[in-house]
């Protein structure tokens, strides 16, 4: 069994960090809570325009994958300050305490990024201490569902586009309310210490 979990709003706090940056650096008075930020296309929250008001996808691209890509991408912090300790035990320890034909194969995966964004998702995840081999970095997300069994995510396009024969577990995140998961957890946290050891339950009985 193939288990793919997506870095953004699952390990790293991105959309925090992302508002916390366009506060910065784009607009100072700019003041958004998180459970506000409701709309999982950040153009339609965090306002970028060009010098005719018109809303400008280039600067919104160029700010997230150039000019504060490293802020963003390479110094937001872990969802949960326990969770880079609980998720190294987890993948090192209880992922891997199956029989040969069980074991899972963890995937992690980050999709649209490019220029220095990647560089800068490496280095948060050295931070993170991970020691998972496959990293993927999609051009186009949909596609993780070709990779994997099951999908950890956050994102409600991935969510809604969950084939009929695959498994999704959904971060519950603002922006994806209305994204229904084939299980809903609050936190990665959360799917690891699952009383219920739901996903421990679906690699056993694959």
């Amino acid at each position: 069994m193939r288990i793919a979990i997506e870095i953004n709003d699952v390990l790293r706090d991105y959309t925090r960090q992302f508002a916390n940056m366009y506060k910065k650096i784009i607009d100072p008075s700019f003041d958004i809570s998180y459970d506000d930020i409701d709309d999982f296309n950040f153009l339609n929250i965090f306002p970028f325009f060009d010098d005719n008001g018109n809303v400008d996808n280039f600067l919104f691209n160029k700010f997230k994958y150039e000019d504060c890509a490293f802020e963003i991408y390479g110094r937001a912090e872990a969802m949960d300050r326990m969770l880079p300790a609980d998720f190294n035990l987890w993948t090192q320890n209880t992922m891997r305490n199956f029989d040969d034909e069980k074991l899972p194969e963890i995937i992690l995966f980050s999709p649209f990024e490019m220029n220095l964004s990647i560089q800068s998702t490496l280095s948060f995840l050295a931070r993170f201490g991970i020691r998972v081999r496959e990293i993927h970095f999609p051009t186009d997300s949909v596609k993780m569902w070709d990779k994997c069994d099951i999908m950890i995510t956050a994102n409600p396009n991935l969510l809604e586009a969950k084939p009929e024969n695959k498994i999704s577990f959904k971060v519950n995140a603002p922006y994806n309310k209305e994204a229904k998961g084939t299980y809903e957890f609050d936190s990665m946290l959360d799917i690891i210490h699952d009383e219920n050891n739901t996903l421990i339950n679906l690699i056993e009985n694959d």
